[in-house]
């Protein structure tokens, strides 16, 4: 989404918690093409301070933040029964909390006059799934949050949420075993449209909120192909 948003022109803030050569390698990438209009920021997002510390760097370089992409994520999987409270703290605190944190940070700092924020939630938040308790219960609060604030910070900022489906990224074929052709064409066949998504098809609805939308806000969309039809 970084390099989606930094190639339209958007000045972007790559906002990352562990791993610094991935993000240099991303930011190496995209040098000769957007200049510097990319700045890295490391924080957790559970971590109000670390959190805090980015907004005032990206307004350091920037002037003003005017948008937030809530995209941070973590899966811990397990069955219910033996879910450890580490496990629930630890995806709660990441998928749900960070949010929180880092829409109020956002907010509390806004002085324009249009804002965004925008949420990355999951199907799995209104369908549930096994070996998922934290993370569907996470995903589910994402969407009562991104109700909640669409409500309370109207009509400065507008608060969207997106709800990717199957995603062709390195953590979904994981995930999923999708590496095996046999269990790849049988995701596959579950999705009407007949293909896995691609993130750029996550970016261009990301882009279309934030640049295009004037009178949505509240909302939930789902780019997955038909696979989930809330």
């Amino acid at each position: 989404m970084v390099a989606s948003f930094a190639r339209a022109g958007h000045r972007v803030v790559l906002n990352y918690a562990h791993s610094d050569a991935e993000a240099d390698r991303l930011l190496a990438s995209l040098a000769g093409e957007v200049g510097e209009r990319v700045m890295k920021g490391r924080a957790d997002v559970a971590k109000r301070a670390e959190v805090a510390a980015m907004f005032a760097a990206a307004a350091a370089k920037f002037g003003r933040v005017d948008a937030l992409v809530n995209n941070a994520g973590l899966n811990i999987d397990g069955p219910f029964l033996s879910m450890t409270d580490t496990d629930w703290d630890r995806v709660l605190a990441t998928n749900l909390t960070g949010v929180f944190i880092c829409a109020q940070e956002f907010a509390r700092r806004f002085t324009g006059e249009v804002g965004h924020i925008l949420n990355v939630s999951a199907s799995t938040a209104i369908q549930g799934r096994r070996n998922g308790a934290n993370y569907c219960s996470a995903k589910a609060g994402v969407l009562a949050l991104t109700k909640c604030l669409a409500l309370e910070l109207a009509p400065r900022i507008r608060v969207n949420c997106i709800l990717p489906g199957r995603i062709d990224t390195e953590e979904v074929v994981t995930r999923l075993n999708l590496h095996d052709p046999a269990t790849r064409a049988t995701i596959v066949n579950t999705i009407p449209a007949g293909r896995l998504g691609t993130p750029e098809d996550v970016c261009r609805v990301a882009r279309f909120i934030l640049e295009e939308s004037d009178y949505i806000t509240g909302q939930n969309f789902f780019v997955n192909g038909g696979h989930f039809m809330g």
